[in-house]
């Protein structure tokens, strides 16, 4: 890759090609849970680039507006949520969801003024237990992705944030990465599982090199990662990428609960991770639910495992392990039990993307066969960038919500059958089905 095609790819905020195409998507930025009540406390938020402000009015309605007062660039998050809006204590000015000014308490005449004054407002939407925000040029927003997740019940989804701090690309392309899986996560002795399969772990103990492949779609990229298994067959761990930046992964075992993580540029130099485990038919076990909040899976920090709440945009999202102290690593731990001296799944990722710098230096990176998949996501958003900038239609998938309605797939299969044939029906989402994995 160049210099200006790594620009191209990390530079999310307004005015850049790569924010103008991502504005075009809807992003789920908040848990719904994170605004619990009407007239609650507001949060601050920061969307590529954007410092904003989240509230939920007096009628439960969400509005997500900018930071600053459009008088005097005051910051509302010092503002009062009452009474059916936000309003900023420096002159009383006050503002509801779609950023109307609804009073002007220090003007003599107010009502002529009023209606030509306008704080940026985004258009919202809340669905799935998520809050998800717009923030293009449409006068109608496109659809909400029509991931089979979103209208679950409930007790069929959890849901949980955290921050990295690393370009959101580099991040994402971890979790298509399937050759690092058994290095960065493999574990030297036999007090527990990588993953929740043994016959998965004891694959990938004994074949190192997955044959990886990759093929477009109209939705982003299906990513095969092939490995030799018992009998002669191959396992094929299928992952999807979705535009603008959902990784899907294949699940494990039969009647499998499923996982999808969504990487949200809140910059350039870092990321909200956003990761959803959901069961398409049952309520997801109260045991499950309680290794998730304890921390453990992929993308899950634990409740405890975060710094003290503070009042910055997610900053009730902050890892207590970071780069500040290489991510709790232990040289011990390295030679007896955990590959790299790194206790936490989500951690043993997040230390080596963050050490690439804020934002990799792509140009100087060495690709080779295992990073097929990484090399087709790139240019599937290359392209995708400059033909919007261009002029050349909607970005990919913004306006077929049904083009979501896929499945990660893991499956075993004859060497000779194309892994994209064989896994065909295990990434269809049907209603009443779930595909088991392995």
């Amino acid at each position: 890759m160049t210099a200006d095609e790594n620009e191209l790819l990390t530079r999310v905020g307004p005015g850049t090609a790569l924010g103008a195409l991502l504005r075009e998507y809807w992003h789920p930025v908040l848990l719904s849970s994170e605004l619990p009540t009407a007239d609650c406390d507001q949060l601050r938020l920061r969307v590529m680039g954007e410092d904003l402000i989240a509230f939920r009015d007096s009628a439960g309605r969400v509005g997500i507006l900018g930071e600053r007062c459009a008088h005097r660039r005051a910051s509302l998050f010092f503002g009062r949520n009452e009474e059916g809006g936000i309003r900023c204590p420096y002159h009383g000015w006050k503002f509801d969801v779609d950023g109307k000014c609804l009073e002007l308490p220090n003007e003599p005449n107010p009502e002529p003024i009023m209606a030509r004054i306008r704080q940026k407002a985004y258009r919202v939407e809340e669905r799935g237990g998520l809050i998800w925000i717009y923030m293009g040029k449409r006068a109608a927003p496109p659809p909400l992705p029509g991931l089979e997740w979103i209208d679950l019940p409930g007790v069929q989804r959890f849901s949980a944030k955290r921050v990295q701090h690393c370009n959101w690309l580099q991040a994402l392309e971890g979790d298509i990465d399937q050759s690092h899986v058994g290095f960065t996560h493999r574990r030297l002795d036999s007090n527990g599982r990588l993953s929740k399969s043994e016959s998965v772990d004891r694959i990938r103990a004994q074949d190192l090199h997955p044959k990886l492949a990759a093929v477009e779609t109209p939705y982003g990229v299906l990513i095969g990662a092939g490995r030799g298994a018992d009998n002669d067959q191959q396992y094929w761990r299928v992952s999807q990428f979705l535009l603008p930046y959902w990784v899907m992964t294949g699940p494990y075992g039969e009647n499998p609960s499923r996982q999808i993580r969504a990487w949200v540029p809140i910059d350039d130099e870092s990321t909200l991770v956003i990761a959803v485990t959901f069961h398409p038919l049952d309520p997801l076990p109260a045991d499950a639910i309680e290794r998730m909040r304890a921390g453990a899976g992929a993308g899950y920090v634990g409740e405890a495992n975060f710094q003290p709440p503070g009042q910055q945009a997610y900053g009730a999202w902050m890892p207590k392990a970071s780069m500040e102290n290489d991510f709790l690593m232990e040289r011990k731990l390295q030679k007896t039990s955990y590959f790299s001296g790194i206790r936490e799944f989500w951690a043993q990722d997040a230390a080596l993307q963050e050490s690439m710098g804020r934002i990799t230096l792509r140009e100087e990176e060495q690709l080779l066969q295992s990073d097929i998949g990484i090399v087709r996501v790139r240019r599937r958003l290359l392209r995708s960038i400059v033909d919007y900038r261009d002029g050349k239609g909607a970005p990919p998938a913004v306006d077929e919500p049904e083009a979501y309605r896929v499945r990660g797939a893991a499956l075993l299969i004859e060497p000779s059958t194309p892994w994209v044939e064989g896994s065909e029906d295990h990434r269809r989402v049907v209603p009443g089905v779930n595909q088991a994995g392995v």
